[in-house]
């Protein structure tokens, strides 16, 4: 006898019956949007939306929130369909999995047969894709948090809701729950599925991981390009602060280390001492960085400052350009020399808030000079690759991915990071340091002459 198939996975534009109006028009670019603090409720709030099916797969754990949104997307009488690896991990998680069944979802478990998956995923109504950290969804806001990447996209969630279904069609003996009778899932095997029951959906198990790690690495291209848009965007707030900053108290800072520097280095020729000798080493370092830093010569003509709307003009455009020529997009070595070249443009004018730098890129893309020649994510070409070529693939986009996400946590770590984020004014923040830097600047002044006198108290270094 037979085992039985799960019933097939398909998008609303596959159905017989008429689908809702469409949330957004698919006839526009496809776009995505990445969340790392608001991510929670970006995603809730997706999830609340939805209306037809939700279709997931993990790739590892899950964490109680993401379980209990999908819980609630099921409550709701949307059709649930969950794909969990067949791990002792989960198997033995405090998460129970049976809630799923109980409450009319399907529940799926993947067993050691099935390709390994680089990164979750989430299919909302056949057209919105969820992927990223989906899986480790917390209300409480982490630094270290990977980020959620939404993509609207027909094409690519047609090409992982096959793969899911490819997947699901392959285990043994899957754990189902029987469909409600209003449920939208009853008429997923209607005619046009791209998957349906019977030998049409078994597929040989090498095409299979081809297949799998085609879209896994479309996914895992996307949240590369999110996270270098989130770090560029980091970056730009930085030198903004930076500028602002500069033009401020840029000269008071400098006179402020400039004495405190002479004053240490005066003080340690004249008593010695290692701790002194660290204080005077210590005080000439950090002035030589500044000054390095911030040359007084010729310096750069400051972009101007964006209002908001055209900060969010400036980030969409990058998000579009990005997605034109990122080295991870071509295949050829050739190509991707000079996609690393147009990138590396993109990402100056973009630190830089220079719209005009962007537009000129994306005239010179539109009229196909320097438009990279290699191929595009989407379908699946290139699914014959050998499954070496494969795994280096995925591995490498792993690799930026956790070098991406270092240097985003770096930043966020760092002190001038922490300052400006917990400011809300700058300007009343930099009119307070002025003072400061007003009192410092004259106590280092008078106590370095002071001290080239004949006596002098040292001033206490905190």
């Amino acid at each position: 006898m037979g085992r039985q198939q799960p019933a097939p996975i398909t998008s609303p534009a596959t159905r017989q019956t008429a689908p809702p109006a469409p949330m957004f028009d698919d006839t526009t670019d496809p776009d995505y949007q990445a969340y790392f603090a608001d991510a929670a409720s970006a995603v809730q709030t997706l999830l609340a939306g939805a209306r037809q099916q939700v279709v997931c797969a993990l790739a590892q754990a899950c964490s109680r929130h993401w379980f209990e949104l999908l819980l609630q997307v099921r409550r709701r009488g949307v059709a649930l369909r969950l794909l969990v690896p067949d791990t002792t991990a989960n198997r033995q998680s405090a998460i129970a999995w049976e809630r799923i069944s109980a409450a009319g979802g399907e529940l799926v478990w993947l067993d050691s047969s099935a390709p390994v998956l680089q990164t979750p995923v989430c299919v909302v109504d056949g057209h919105t894709v969820l992927s990223g950290a989906i899986a480790e969804l917390s209300t409480l806001a982490r630094e270290d948090f990977a980020g959620v990447v939404r993509q609207s996209d027909l094409g690519l969630a047609q090409r992982c809701l096959e793969g899911l279904q490819a997947l699901a069609a392959q285990i043994q003996a899957p754990s189902t729950a029987q469909p409600t009778a209003s449920g939208p899932m009853d008429d997923l095997s209607a005619p046009g599925a791209p998957w349906v029951a019977g030998s049409q959906a078994l597929v040989l198990s090498a095409d299979l991981h081809a297949r799998t790690a085609a879209w896994q690495s479309e996914l895992l291209q996307c949240h590369s390009l999110a996270l270098q848009a989130e770090l560029d965007e980091l970056q730009r707030t930085m030198q903004s602060f930076d500028r602002q900053q500069d033009a401020a108290i840029g000269q008071l800072l400098r006179e402020f280390l400039d004495l405190k520097r002479q004053y240490l280095a005066h003080m340690h020729t004249r008593y010695g001492g290692a701790e002194r000798e660290d204080q005077a080493r210590q005080a000439d370092d950090n002035f030589s960085r500044y000054t390095e830093s911030h040359p007084e010569e010729t310096p750069a003509q400051a972009p101007p400052e964006l209002d908001p709307q055209a900060q969010q003009e400036l980030k969409r455009l990058y998000r579009k350009l990005a997605m034109q020529c990122h080295p991870d997009r071509v295949d050829t070595v050739k190509d991707k020399q000079q996609a690393q070249a147009l990138f590396q443009r993109l990402q100056r004018s973009y630190q830089a808030s220079d719209m005009r730098g962007l537009q000129s890129l994306q005239a010179q893309l539109e009229l196909g000079q320097g438009q990279a020649s290699g191929p595009r994510p989407g379908g699946h070409a290139g699914t014959k690759r050998p499954p070496a070529q494969w795994a280096m693939e995925l591995s490498a986009l792993q690799g930026t991915l956790a070098q991406l996400h270092g240097q985003r946590l770096q930043i966020l770590q760092s002190a001038t990071w922490r300052t400006l984020a917990t400011q809300s004014r700058w300007d009343l923040w930099f009119a307070q340091q002025a003072n400061h830097l007003h009192t410092e600047v004259q106590r280092y002044r008078e106590a370095l002459q002071e001290a080239q006198g004949l006596g002098h108290l040292p001033i206490a270094q905190g």
